[in-house]
This record gives structure tokens, C-alpha cells and sequence, in this order.
């Protein structure tokens, strides 16, 4: 029992309680099915990796997938990550995750 009050306790005192999660940028991509797929892989080669979804079909040879970006990813990443896609013939959403 001691044991389990020490977790908690250190649990509650380094500041992983439960509370609101904010995310990062998330950045949707929609397209044809192979250039989503060329696009997602490519993220996912990054170094540090980029957390992406599967490419979701859409119909009519289109599919739909996210990249979800980290906490504070600034401004210039994300607007070379909105040209990349855009190059490789995608439409691009951006949102702030919640």
C-alpha cells in the first residue's frame, strides 16, 4: 500500500495529473491515392519522424492523411511543410490540434 501512495504521490508532484491537452500544428493532405501515400511515407523518413495517419481513401482515386507536428513546431517548418505537399499536387488544410 505504501508503495502505491509513493507513485501517486510523485505522479502528482512532477505535474502528469490529468488536465487539458493542447497539441500542435496538424497539417491535412488530400490527393490523389499515390501521391498521398509517396507524401506520408516521406514524413514518416524524417529525422525525428513525423507522427502521420494512414492514407484514408476518399473515393474516385483519392485518399486523405495527417501530419501531426509537435508542440511548438514553428512557423517557417510548417510553411515548408505546406510547399512540400503542394509540390507533390496536394491539397493542404492546416489546423491547430486541441
Amino acid at each position: 500500500m505504501r508503495l502505491y501512495a509513493t507513485i501517486a504521490a510523485a505522479v502528482l508532484l512532477a505535474g502528469c495529473g490529468f488536465g487539458p491537452a493542447t497539441g500542435g500544428p496538424e497539417l491535412t493532405v488530400t490527393g490523389p491515392s499515390e501521391a498521398v501515400a509517396a507524401f506520408v511515407r516521406q514524413q514518416g523518413a524524417q529525422l525525428p519522424s513525423r507522427a502521420t495517419t494512414f492514407p484514408q481513401s476518399i473515393g474516385n482515386g483519392r485518399s486523405s492523411a495527417r501530419v501531426m507536428m509537435p508542440v511548438g513546431t514553428g512557423t517557417p517548418t510548417m510553411r515548408a511543410l505546406t510547399q512540400q505537399a503542394a509540390a507533390a499536387g496536394l491539397t493542404v488544410a492546416v489546423a491547430q490540434r486541441q
